[in-house]
């Protein structure tokens, strides 16, 4: 029997169709059975729904399959980037379908909710840290009520650097100068770590500007609120866009932040018409530059398509489609990791920045974001340029916090999320080290969460031990 038989009677276009046709592929490859039924939820669950409507006959029913796409925290650490677009594209459908319950629209706006409660952050620290009120508002919220909280900063980061005339563009022509896109928990949960990016950076002459910025949707796509997404991402590509017109490059502190920015925003966008057109393709192909690969050291290698075979396959008609392709591909093409950036940066410029010593042992955890860019491991080259650094990395394939930002939170994911994120907490603590350092702010959120270590972004570490009086 194939599966999609086994699927309720529902039009083809419905969200059910949808992820059951994610299912019948993912039952056809079967390399996640094997690969990550321990580490994605997704892939357990979708394996044992298939078998069971192989064996048993049982129509999948629509709780079923919605419950199935709702363990997708988006990871990317599966190997098909097709089947994780499909299942957002799924998730999207129930949603556009169904509606979106009043916990997820709280959540998923952390901009919204780190300025409403930045304007009383004292009061609503106590409000959180009473027994009673703070249950309560765990309840509304749709947060499990054992989720640790984060305590709310004084200042937004956006406060701080509009006081420190970051939002106010460098001079015309200036060098090494970056758009910072600080992303929402650290403008507003965590405003240390953008702080210590500015201090390092000014520190080692590279100008930073802090423009208008929206969030980068990855939350609000993750909970398939198509309408919200797209409307950060318009916003936040205009602006970006004509920043790097400019000679800006686009600096993100935040792993998932920049994902979004120099992944998915470009996907499929080299298929648009508008592109292949700017570049000359030959009538009848298609050119598809190479990641990674460029011709003679002077411009980027092309695969050369043929239309009558591929054409009908290979178009612009992802998730941000809507969007201007060459804007999109101009702002993936020109966003850097922050700590990408810097490395690059030190190492054209020579290493002019006087360090202390590292005296902490720490572990540094490269989340899957960070490692989803294939730029390396630029925070651990850094952090072992200190005298004495004594660094050691956790970063096997598959390892992931489990916290999945918003889902983490969620009454219904919060036992899920602790039970991804044990795994990888326990060979931190095997190393037994002085300091946590990951850069991913979820999951900064997951590992003090699940331990009382210490947890900084790299850049913090660095801040902390630069000469600044140097």
């Amino acid at each position: 029997m194939q599966l999609r038989d086994a699927v309720v009677n529902v039009p083809l276009s419905s969200p059910e169709k949808k992820i059951s046709e994610v299912i019948e592929a993912c039952a056809d490859c079967e390399q996640c059975r094997h690969m990550m039924a321990s580490e994605c939820l997704f892939f357990d669950a979708l394996y044992r729904l298939h078998d069971q409507a192989k064996d048993n006959g049982r129509a999948l029913s629509t709780d079923d399959l919605r419950d199935l796409v709702d363990l997708c925290n988006y990871c990317a650490l599966c190997s098909c980037p097709d089947i994780r677009a499909s299942i957002i594209e799924a998730k999207t459908r129930f949603v556009e379908r169904d509606g979106l319950t009043l916990g997820p629209r709280l959540l998923e706006d952390v901009a919204r909710m780190g300025k409403l409660c930045g304007l009383f952050p004292q009061l609503a620290n106590r409000m959180l840290a009473n027994g009673r009120t703070g249950r309560l508002l765990k309840r509304v919220a749709g947060i499990h009520e054992d989720r640790r909280l984060p305590i709310l900063p004084g200042t937004s980061f956006d406060t701080w650097a509009r006081r420190q005339g970051l939002m106010q563009k460098p001079a015309p022509g200036a060098a090494n100068k970056v758009a910072y896109f600080a992303g929402c928990s650290g403008r507003y949960l965590f405003p240390e770590v953008p702080q210590a990016l500015v201090h390092v950076f000014q520190h080692c002459g590279i100008q930073v500007y802090v423009p208008d910025q929206q969030c980068c949707g990855m939350p609000t796509l993750l909970e398939g609120d198509r309408k919200k997404t797209l409307a950060f991402m318009a916003a936040n590509v205009e602006r970006l866009a004509a920043l790097v017109a400019e000679g800006f490059t686009i600096v993100c502190s935040c792993p998932t932040c920049g994902f979004v920015l120099k992944e998915l925003l470009k996907e499929r966008a080299y298929y648009a018409d508008a592109y292949q057109k700017k570049i000359g393709a030959e009538a009848g192909f298609l050119k598809v530059p190479v990641e990674g690969r460029t011709e003679n050291g002077k411009g980027p290698s092309f695969n050369h398509i043929r239309k009558s075979i591929y054409g009908k396959i290979l178009k612009d008609n992802g998730y941000f489609a809507a969007i201007d392709p060459l804007k999109r591909i101009a702002v993936a093409e020109n966003t850097l990791d922050a700590g990408e950036y810097l490395w690059r940066h030190l190492q054209r410029e020579g290493l002019r920045v006087a360090y202390k010593a590292l005296k902490e042992r720490l572990v540094y955890f490269a989340p899957c974001h960070q490692r989803e860019q294939n730029i390396g491991r630029p925070y651990l080259e850094l952090l072992q340029m200190y005298r004495g650094a004594m660094v050691d990395i956790v970063d096997d394939t598959y390892d992931c916090c489990g916290m999945g930002g918003i889902m983490g939170y969620k009454r219904e994911f919060h036992e899920h999320s602790i039970r991804l994120g044990t795994p990888v907490m326990e060979k931190i603590a095997a190393r037994r080290p002085d300091k946590i350092v990951t850069e991913c702010l979820s999951c900064r959120l997951q590992f003090r969460h699940l331990a009382d270590y210490p947890v900084a972004h790299p850049l913090e570490v660095m801040a902390g031990l630069l000469n600044l009086t140097a």
